[in-house]
């Protein structure tokens, strides 16, 4: 920026230097949404935002609401589609919209903006409509042209007559030329004059409308991603200054004498902005429904220049803020304090003097010092109003020094959640205590990003571990915003699991264990013939069932990273109330996420600051959550049923060795305190507090290790002709088991794979050491041990019967191979065949054969299915060949798989990519498998 650039941005007010600490978090990036905005009219300033679903727009009966008596009821639909926006008038064709045009419907004009807004502009007063456009040409004196040229031309014709020589004429004939070219000259600079009129026009009305912010710049920059987005720390004019609307007035032109030539070219539209200076008055006169929409925009402009101003406003003998500096009544009496400007609105006629402008909405004109015709008033409605009085913190609760927050009960721990899961968000006048059972079963939390939703997720969580022991309530929390939010309370004993997105698999392992256990519950309340969890507990005090609740930190990423999560969500909802299961669902913004299956059984909402005024009516049926300040963070509005909202204040925790800090609040600086809850102290406090207590049994198991020894995995039944070779993972039974390699006794319970076996995977998938695990467990049989090596280099064939290198099989070997195993097969001998790397054998000849090497394969198997096993290691020609269809165990290693590869694998649960993670399917668990960890380790 040059000095002079930076000289003017200091004088506007205060400069900040701002670093940005190395941990911090990216800047986010601007909202890409499209909104659609009443730009002028009695409701300007509204916001709506669009989707491909039709919006209905209109005076009544439709989504959005507009109050403009000019239009239908429902008057137009407007969606997003592929080519553009779509405006559909009712009763007319679809047309499309343009993003840079404004369309008008009634005495509405409406515009589309695309994301966040901007922050506003400080107005000032842009003083007198004037234009400057030089002198205008001078016109040319008519009686001397026409003496100049009529004079030579009757000389010529008396000369010609006299003569007969007709060139006299001709000569004569150019003096009216002259004056010709002279009077061409004058309309061409008269032309050229009224451009540099209108040029000079558009320039000023462009300056005007850069003086002011309209309600629609208004409400945008209140979704703006910046500090201080009303600009309320900027420097401010020193009377107020307002913009009233539009209208059409005659600009005086500079350094001009007589202009009245020139009135014609002289009328413009522009904006209407009044300075209000003490001593004077605006009065404006109109019907009710004319003069309250303006009335409500006018008294928005003068809250926010009181609020930056640290100045006061009088409305109808209220005062607000500090010293007045307006006064605002109903009639002609206003009082006689000559400090402030009064500003009157009435229905009574009344006449401009010389410190009087008067506003006269009836017959669309003003009056006074200066004068405009046509004017178009602009105006907002009573919620817009009420949302900006409670942004500029001038309708909220005082922020008073208070030294209420939340503390540790003495009885730690010691509540029954029998028929009651209560807990305290809030005390003092804005507190809330809520109950998860009499208000829930489910509560769905909403707030836009610095509302302070994750504060109040963990408070709210926090609250039931403090009242209830781990055996009254156990939590699973899926944290999808990367693990920032649930993180600092995995230590809880009441805390089962911690899932994030970081792995996309984790959340529905959650959700599968969660539907188990409700199957698990369901099976139990019908072995007891109980009807609900109160029921159940009253009936078996001896058994250990805590209420289960989940919470989910930010729904929209959870469906869209799985959407079938959305139906398990459903089902779980629907069922959860009588098995004492409880969802605690939170998210930005609820459309496109919270299905209505899961709206149906959500008995509770709350909701935090939100971004547009159509978030806050789909959550409370009222926009009041649009008009909490950013200020204050944990403020939120709580809905049960069909209730009124409720206002309420998200309390810390204060640990008794904390200190009590009161900072008073100086509203000219905007400060506000911060603190929150010293999260690590509190949840090692009831860590302590909990030490003695029991612990029911976990229905999500750890995750699997990455890596897992064959020694972890020994069999309790040392008599098992059998070797680990992973760990399965059973979620849906909330269970993980050894799985073998080899033959169980009869009567086992081990889970063990004894017969045939395919690995598929590829290179460093963890499959190389999975051959590894089988040839040692293979060399350690008594039975018939064959290996058929497809590696690069030949490996040792100590301990094996026959030992294969694929760069040795010819044909002819290949022949004599087959033969000699069916040979050995055919004495009843158990064989088992080690193959390595399949795709070096897939496609082998045989000699003498129409038969390939694969197909003759197969028939033996088929032929001696009872005492041959084929263990088989491959990849893409495993996975897509018709030996696989002889082997139903199976172990698919995703690891280092390309997408196309797995084009041909069955559908499969979601794994981590690590080292050795497989899905095993069998005959068993055919439908997705389960997920395996394979040994990795002695």
């Amino acid at each position: 920026m040059t000095v002079q650039q930076l000289s003017q941005l200091w004088s506007d007010g205060v400069g900040y230097l701002i670093a940005k600490p190395a941990q911090a978090a990216a800047i986010s990036e601007p909202e890409s949404r499209l909104l659609l905005v009443t730009d002028e009219g009695r409701d300007a300033g509204r916001i709506f935002p669009l989707t491909r679903a039709n919006l209905a727009v209109g005076r009544s009966g439709s989504q959005a609401q507009i109050r403009d008596p000019w239009l239908s009821a429902h008057d137009f639909n407007i969606r997003m589609s592929s080519n553009g926006t779509v405006v559909t008038p009712i009763h007319d064709i679809p047309v499309h919209w343009e993003s840079d045009e404004t369309f008008v419907a009634g005495r509405t004009r409406f515009k589309l903006h695309r994301g966040a807004g901007d922050r506003l502009r400080v107005p000032h007063y842009p003083g007198a409509f004037e234009v400057s456009c030089g002198q205008p040409p001078s016109p040319p004196n008519i009686v001397l042209q026409v003496i100049g040229a009529a004079a030579p031309l009757l000389i010529g014709i008396v000369l010609m007559v006299v003569t007969g020589m007709w060139y006299f004429l001709l000569f004569s004939g150019i003096s009216v030329i002259i004056a010709f070219v002279l009077i061409t000259q004058y309309r061409k600079s008269r032309r050229r004059f009224i451009e540099k009129i209108s040029a000079a026009l558009a320039s000023t009305v462009e300056n005007i409308h850069n003086s002011i912010f309209t309600p629609s710049q208004l409400m945008l920059a209140l979704t703006a991603h910046v500090a201080d987005p009303l600009a309320l720390t900027k420097k401010q004019p020193e009377n107020p200054v307002i913009h009233v609307g539009s209208g059409i007035c005659k600009a005086q032109m500079l350094h001009v004498q007589n202009t009245q030539q020139w009135d014609a070219y002289l009328d413009a539209r522009t904006d209407l902005v009044l300075e209000l200076l003490p001593g004077q008055r605006t009065v404006i006169i109109g019907e009710s429904d004319l003069l309250q929409p303006l009335k409500n925009w006018i008294i928005a402009q003068l809250l926010r220049h009181v609020r930056a101003t640290a100045t006061g406003l009088v409305i109808d003998g209220h005062q607000v803020g500090g010293s007045p500096r307006v006064e605002i009544s109903d009639g002609l009496t206003p009082s006689d304090n000559a400090s402030v400007h009064h500003l009157i609105f009435t229905k009574d006629v009344y006449f401009a003097d010389s410190s009087t402008i008067v506003l006269d909405l009836n017959s669309h004109r003003i009056t006074g010092s200066w004068t405009a015709t046509d004017v178009v008033p602009i105006g907002i409605s009573s919620i817009l109003l009420d949302r900006i009085t409670h942004e500029l913190g001038l309708h909220q609760p005082a922020h008073q020094p208070s030294s209420n927050h939340l503390v540790l009960s003495s009885p730690c721990m010691r509540g029954q959640a029998i028929s009651q899961l209560a807990t305290s968000l809030g005390t003092g006048t804005l507190g809330l205590t809520f109950d998860l059972v009499s208000d829930g079963p489910h509560v769905l939390i909403t707030g836009t990003t610095g509302s302070g939703k994750s504060e109040l997720l963990l408070t709210l969580l926090a609250g039931f571990a403090e009242r209830y022991p781990p055996c009254e309530i156990s939590m699973i929390l899926l944290d999808f915003k990367g693990g920032s939010s649930f993180n600092v309370l995995a230590m809880l004993p009441h805390v089962m699991s911690v899932e994030t997105n970081h792995i996309a698999a984790t959340s529905l392992r959650s959700l599968k264990a969660i539907a188990a256990e409700l199957f698990r519950r369901e099976r139990l309340f019908s072995d007891y013939q109980v009807a609900d969890y109160d029921d159940f507990r009253r009936r078996a005090p001896h058994i250990v069932l805590p209420r289960l609740v989940v919470a989910i930190d930010e729904l929209r990423v959870l469906v869209e990273q799985n959407p079938e999560a959305s139906t398990t969500l459903a089902h779980l909802a629907a069922t959860g109330r009588s098995l004492g299961f409880h969802l605690i669902i939170a998210t930005q913004r609820t459309q496109g996420a919270v299905s209505a299956d899961i709206r149906a059984n959500i008995g509770s909402s709350i909701c935090l600051r939100t971004a547009t005024e159509h978030d806050s009516w789909d959550v409370l049926g009222t926009a009041e959550a649009f008009s909490i300040s950013p200020t204050t963070p944990g403020r939120a509005y709580y809905k049960g049923g069909a209730s009124k909202p409720q206002l309420f204040q998200t309390c810390r925790y204060l640990l008794d060795d904390e200190p009590v800090v009161l900072q008073p609040i100086d509203t000219s600086q905007r400060s506000f305190d911060q603190t929150t809850t010293d999260w690590s102290a509190l949840v090692q406090t009831l860590r302590e507090r909990a030490s003695d207590l029991p612990l029911p049994d976990p229905i999500i198991l750890p995750a699997l290790p990455q890596h897992i020894s064959k020694s972890a995995l020994q069999p309790v039944d040392s008599s098992m002709e059998a070797t680990a070779i992973g760990l399965v993972d059973d979620p849906m039974q909330s269970r993980q088991f050894p799985v073998y390699l080899g033959q169980a006794p009869s009567g086992s319970e081990e889970f063990v794979l004894s017969r045939s076996v395919a690995w598929i995977g590829a290179a460093d998938s963890g499959i190389t050491q999975s051959l590894y695990e089988t040839s040692r467990y293979v060399l350690g049989t008594a039975v018939h041990r064959i290996f058929l090596d497809g590696q690069p280099h030949v490996q040792t064939s100590k301990g094996w019967d026959t030992y294969l290198h694929h760069s040795a099989a010819n044909a002819d070997v290949l022949k004599q191979f087959l033969a000699d195993t069916a040979t050995v097969l055919a004495t009843s001998a158990e064989v088992i065949i080690v193959i390595a790397d399949w795709g070096s054998w897939a496609d082998a000849l045989v000699t003498g054969s129409f038969q390939g090497f694969e197909e003759q394969l197969i028939q033996i198997m088929r032929q001696y299915s009872t005492n041959l096993k084929v263990y088989v290691f491959g990849g893409r020609e495993l996975a897509g060949g018709r030996l696989l269809g002889m082997i139903p165990d199976r172990f698919y290693l995703p690891k280092n798989s390309s997408i196309e590869h797995r084009m041909i694998w069955p559908k499969l649960v979601d794994t981590p990519t690590v080292t050795s993670r497989a899905v095993l399917v069998t005959a068993d668990e055919p439908n997705g498998g389960w997920e395996v960890q394979l040994v990795n380790g002695s």
